[in-house]
This record gives structure tokens, C-alpha cells and sequence, in this order.
């Protein structure tokens, strides 16, 4: 019994220094855990031994990303979980970033928008726009097109489109034509999933390449099938419609996008009643210190960012950025609010939580019994 004791211990001994000299690689960011007793496997596979569980809004250090999974160091672990569960976030230097996940490795997926508008029928997206007889302001008119009027484009040129409409042939300010809804001049898509996964390919059997976060804009290419091609930093893959929308400067105002992004960064930050700051916060504390790194002043209280902060907001009208404020009276202890959060879109709202779920920054749906009953409203102050 003692030597199989010993031998276990020596066993397990080796396997702490295997775990502790990998843990000592390179850092290319962090991550946090997003799913509950997740397993962290000895090799990236389904199929491999499981090294540790870890639970949901754990922070995690990663190593390396490969296809479909992070290479994470936690605690005197280092193993590997899948790329669906963790929210990841680069080191802040470029040389850090994932190399064997950059999406730039993949080839481009089609040309941008205007290059691939020729034999397209384009849409007018302003009004009264003019249809005219050479590219270039000072030439003639030929007609003024509706908004929503439609257009056959032969080519795309120094921010013209040489088009046809209604047997005539002319010219249109690539300014007012969107093709397949994406329009020719600064095509943008907002990010309206909280973690949107970057795919290879237009299909979700395609690999992962990366993901992004709500309220995030990206560069689009085109559609494809439901899917969008997209440039992010410099790189090309598919999102899937569901979770973006055209950014039209109404969807969400810019500001309000980049509260979301940075709000997100914060996920995974133990909550601290009375917190408001990185080290902890309270729900109130979370988003008077996000909305403070923009230039607004929010009071810490949830009644109080209520009653005066920003203008009322439908729900149906909900934009990135907009705070969303609850009411449970077993917690308002009377007052008109007792939670608050950030919008970030598709239903979902990121918030410094105190709940049975998790003490920390999370994200959850407006669609959760509890959030949906407890709804008073939102506040739109970017």
C-alpha cells in the first residue's frame, strides 16, 4: 500500500511540474468562462483526459489558440477548453495576437462591396437624390430618384455608380446606393450577439476564427446566404446574420458602441457593494465607471441614474449603450430602482451581478423571468 501510495505521489508530483513549467508560456491575452464546470482537457479534443473543472466567470490566462480551442493556464493548470465557452480578449500589443487563429490567414471571401456591385440592382438610401448624365456633380439631371428607388449598376468608379433606371442611363453618387442592404460608402455591420463567433466559411460547421462582442462595428464586404463577409482588423470572415445589423448611424449611436465594447472588457470583475472601480463594483458602481471613461457623470445609485440621467427609451427602440434599469421591491428597499445594467443588444445587457447566478460582471437576456418582470425601463445617455 505505501509503495502504491508513493507512486502516486511521484505521479502526481510530475504532473504539477509538467502543468507548472507550460503555464510559464507566453500570455497572448485572457479569458473568462462562460459555461458552467466546464472540463479542461490534457490535449484539445473531446476525447482527451480532463484536467480540472472550472466554473462560470472564472479568469483564465491563455497560451495559445488553435482551431476550435484555447490553450488556458489557471491556478497550477494549464490545459484546454473549447473556443465556444471562453470570451476571449487579446494582449493589448499587436505582436500578441493569435496567430494560429488570425483570420487574416484565411483567404478573402469576395471583393468589397462597390467592386462587386457591377450587374447588381442597387437601392436608393436617401431622397431626392440625382440621377445624372456623367460622374460628377456639375452634370446634368436626369431624373431624381426616390428613396428606395431601384437601380441596375454596371460599375462602381471614384465613388459613382454608372447605373440604368427607367430605360435611361446615368450616373449616381455611390454616397446614396446600398446593394443586398449594405451601403457602398463605409459599409459598417454592429455586433448585436454578446459573443459572436468569426467563421471561416459561411456555415456554422466551419471553423472558428475568432470571436467579437456586442456593440463592436465591423467592416462589410457583402452577403452571403444569410451571411456576412466581414473585415475586422485587417482580416476577413463570415457572421451570421442573426447576430448583426447594418450600422446605419441610427442603429446605435457611436459612443454607445464603444461603451458596449469596453463595458464587455470588464466581464468577469467580482462585484463589491458600494465597487466602482476594476477591483470590484456594484451594478450602479459598473456603469457610472464605464460611462465616466466617455466623459458622462452618473450618480452611484440605480433610482438616481432613473430619475436623472439620459432620455426614456421604448424597449422596442433599445440601442447598444442604453442603460436598463430594474426594479425587485424585496431589494429597492421602496425606491424606483434596484438594478442596472448596459444594453449591448440582441436582448442581452451586461451588469455587475449579484445574484445566485454569479457575484460578477456578466452578461443576461431581458428575456429571463426575473429581468423581464422586474423591467421599469431604459435610459439612453450617449
Amino acid at each position: 500500500m505505501r509503495k502504491l501510495l508513493s507512486k502516486v505521489l511521484v505521479l502526481t508530483a510530475m504532473t504539477a511540474i509538467f502543468l507548472t513549467a507550460t503555464a510559464a508560456a507566453a500570455e497572448i491575452g485572457s479569458g473568462v468562462i462562460d459555461a458552467d464546470s466546464l472540463r479542461v482537457r490534457s490535449e484539445p479534443s473531446t476525447s482527451s483526459s480532463t484536467v480540472t473543472f472550472l466554473s462560470d466567470g472564472t479568469k483564465v490566462k491563455v497560451l495559445e489558440a488553435l482551431d476550435g480551442w484555447y490553450q488556458i493556464s489557471w491556478s497550477s493548470y494549464t490545459g484546454y477548453v473549447s473556443a465556444d465557452y471562453l470570451s476571449y480578449t487579446p494582449a493589448s500589443t499587436p505582436a500578441a495576437a493569435p496567430a494560429a487563429q488570425s483570420i487574416a490567414e484565411t483567404p478573402a471571401p469576395a471583393a468589397a462591396s462597390p467592386a462587386s456591385a457591377a450587374g447588381k440592382t442597387g437601392v436608393i438610401t436617401g431622397s431626392e437624390v440625382n440621377f445624372r448624365s456623367a460622374p460628377s456633380t456639375d452634370a446634368g439631371i436626369l431624373a431624381s430618384l426616390a428613396e428606395g428607388a431601384q437601380i441596375a449598376i454596371s460599375s462602381v468608379d471614384n465613388g459613382w455608380c454608372k447605373a440604368s433606371c427607367n430605360g435611361q442611363e446615368g450616373y449616381v453618387s455611390a454616397e446614396y446606393v446600398a446593394v443586398d442592404g449594405i451601403p457602398l460608402v463605409d459599409p459598417k455591420g454592429l455586433i448585436t450577439g454578446s459573443c459572436v463567433n468569426i467563421r471561416s466559411a459561411p456555415s456554422t460547421d466551419a471553423s472558428i476564427l475568432g470571436k467579437v462582442y456586442a456593440g463592436k462595428l465591423v467592416d462589410l464586404i457583402s452577403l452571403q446566404n444569410d451571411w456576412y463577409a466581414i473585415n475586422y482588423n485587417g482580416s476577413t470572415g463570415y457572421i451570421s446574420s442573426d447576430y448583426l445589423k447594418v450600422y446605419t448611424g441610427s442603429a446605435a449611436s457611436g459612443a454607445g458602441a464603444s461603451i458596449v465594447e469596453t463595458a464587455m472588457s470588464y466581464l468577469g470583475t467580482p462585484y463589491s457593494y458600494g465597487g466602482a472601480s476594476p477591483k470590484g463594483f456594484d451594478c450602479s458602481g459598473f456603469t457610472m465607471y464605464v460611462f465616466s471613461l466617455f466623459g458622462y457623470s452618473l450618480p452611484h445609485s440605480a433610482t438616481s441614474q432613473w430619475n436623472s440621467s439620459g432620455t426614456y427609451v421604448e424597449r422596442s427602440d433599445l440601442q447598444p449603450g442604453d442603460l436598463v434599469l430594474f426594479c425587485d421591491p424585496s431589494r429597492s428597499g421602496g425606491k424606483a430602482c434596484s438594478h442596472v445594467g448596459i444594453y449591448i443588444g440582441d436582448n442581452n445587457f451586461v451588469h455587475a451581478s449579484s445574484g445566485s447566478s454569479g457575484k460578477y460582471v456578466r452578461t443576461s437576456s431581458l428575456n429571463e423571468s426575473y429581468y423581464s418582470g422586474y423591467y421599469v425601463g431604459a435610459k439612453r445617455v450617449a
